[in-house]
């Protein structure tokens, strides 16, 4: 009897193994490899400075800043004479306040506290404050004013056409009144999604 091969007869000459399908494996991670240091090996240690007495100077805290000169301390005077008086340059009068105080300052921090001590020891009286709001108004109107002079000039840069400034203001306002246009008068985009 003749034996036909079919093809869903298994074949048996492969060996087990070979049918073993072989996952990928993620390497390890090297290590260092603990016998071979040599126990006696020294650890690093951290350089000093060479200049051990030259270092940042010792920084302390300043004394708030006086509301008036009699309630300023001597430094503070020193600050006001040596700048004031005797017109002196930083450079000298952060010597100076070192030398009295004993504190290292920045390369502002005299000069900062010098223009604060100015404007607190400032003596205002009725008559300046009123003063004071009245200009306050009337550079606010002009600057105002100027705005749209300048606006209406731009206007004209860009098309060719003049505008009294006052036709300018109004039409902004309007056009800031529209629903479209937000108070700083650039068009929201208008969206096509009906």
């Amino acid at each position: 009897m003749a034996y036909v091969k079919n093809e869903f007869d298994m074949d048996t000459s492969v060996a087990p193994s070979d049918l073993m399908v072989q996952v990928p494996v993620t390497p390890k991670k090297r290590c260092r490899n603990r016998e071979s240091e040599t126990p006696n090996t020294p650890t690093p240690v951290k350089k000093g400075k060479a200049t051990p007495g030259k270092g940042t100077p010792k920084k302390g805290t300043m004394r708030p800043i006086p509301s008036s000169f009699e309630e300023a301390g001597p430094e503070d005077r020193l600050l006001i004479q040596m700048k004031d008086k005797e017109n002196k340059s930083w450079a000298e009068i952060k010597e100076a306040w070192a030398s009295l105080t004993g504190l290292q300052v920045g390369g502002s921090t005299l000069a900062v506290r010098y223009t604060r001590l100015k404007a607190n020891f400032f003596t205002w009286t009725a008559q300046d404050e009123a003063n004071l709001l009245e200009a306050k108004k009337e550079v606010e109107e002009k600057i105002e004013q100027e705005k749209w002079h300048r606006i209406a000039d731009a206007i004209e840069t860009k098309n060719g056409s003049k505008f009294p400034a006052a036709a300018v203001q109004k039409k902004f306002k309007e056009l800031s009144k529209r629903s479209n246009y937000p108070s700083a008068g650039i068009p929201k985009e208008e969206s096509n999604d009906a």
